[in-house]
């Protein structure tokens, strides 16, 4: 049953592909926002597989960065949850991998098993922008650098400078909209709705897709 939350609570996860555009109702994560428990569709998505893939991809990095020299810190070790003095709301994250080289540096990595996406990038963007933001843990005040790094040993590197002032301004005007007590704008359509885990129990907009 469907129950709202005491304050507005986001994962990292939920933003990049709004972001970048790969996706465009913002409805989805306002609601996941200030809902849980909520029905969700029935995924056919093997977790199993992936978490076997995702896991072994990581413990690779993780080895090869070890031994370079780097002192590697893996996904439960980086959890952190940034409050909103604000609005109350909470912004909630864990990346895959943290590796603080020889000569000091920091480094953020995404491990993807997947197709390369733009939302990649901004999903590690999100991480490198927050982490040093986020008092009481170990990375506060950090600068980093970043990774995504794809299965097949491809890696698309992210330099501290990235974080400027327009990716800065895009992320705080997409919280706004994530975390108000006002529904963020329904953007139905047969693609995104076919990812999306709302049933029409919570969304009597959701799209399904015609059976051929």
């Amino acid at each position: 049953m469907t129950v709202p939350r005491d304050k507005p609570y986001t994962w990292v996860t939920w933003l990049p592909k709004l972001l970048v555009g790969e996706n465009s109702c913002v409805w989805a994560t306002w609601f996941r926002t200030h809902f849980y428990r909520y029905e969700k569709v029935r995924s056919h998505f093997d977790f199993v597989e992936w978490n076997t893939k995702h896991t072994e991809s990581v413990g690779d990095l993780a080895d090869r960065l070890e031994g370079e020299g780097c002192e590697v810190f893996i996904e439960n070790q980086n959890s952190f949850k940034q409050a909103s003095a604000e609005s109350g709301s909470v912004l909630s994250g864990r990346p895959d991998l943290i590796a603080v080289h020889p000569d000091g540096h920091a480094t953020v990595y995404d491990v993807k098993t997947g197709r390369e996406r733009g939302s990649d990038e901004a999903q590690v963007k999100l991480y490198m922008y927050l982490l040093p933001r986020a008092k009481g843990t170990r990375w506060h005040g950090v600068s980093f650098d970043g990774c995504v790094v794809y299965r097949d040993g491809d890696e698309r590197w992210i330099l501290a400078s990235a974080i400027d002032d327009e990716f800065m301004g895009a992320v705080q005007s997409l919280m706004r909209r994530v975390v108000s007590d006002s529904p963020a704008r329904r953007v139905p359509s047969a693609d995104e709705c076919a990812w999306c885990d709302l049933t029409a129990v919570d969304c009597d907009e959701r799209i399904e897709r015609a059976v051929a």
